[in-house]
């Protein structure tokens, strides 16, 4: 599967980016020269959706120490990847560590995104 990224800027000025597939290497890379971009122009309310994301590699989740090195001065929400990631994984972009992430956690992530966003 390639990877996708779909660019949306919502009337509340929120930044939208959506990504499907693979969230590895070149596409990492980009991805996250795009968000520095983003948020170097001014843009700091930023939408994150990884639901349709199927892997990520080190430089995918270079994109997740990255925001966590900014903070607070970015709202960044984040909507997990659900599909064909490990707990590890996910438990490493929540930034949580994996004995606090288990069973309903993932759901209950994912629902505090939707609840963020709605």
């Amino acid at each position: 599967m390639k990877t996708s990224f779909a660019i949306t800027f919502r009337e509340n000025g929120q930044l939208q980016i959506k990504i499907a597939g693979k969230l590895v290497g070149h596409a990492a890379r980009e991805g996250l020269d795009f968000i520095k971009l983003a948020s170097s122009r001014g843009m700091k309310n930023i939408r994150l959706d990884l639901r349709e994301t199927t892997s990520v590699d080190s430089l995918g989740f270079a994109i997740f120490d990255w925001i966590r090195q900014q903070n607070g001065n970015l709202k960044i929400s984040i909507a997990p990847p659900l599909k064909g990631l490990t707990d590890d994984e996910l438990s490493s972009i929540a930034g949580v560590s994996k004995s606090r992430f288990s069973g309903s956690a993932r759901d209950s992530l994912y629902e505090s995104f939707e609840r963020s966003t709605a």
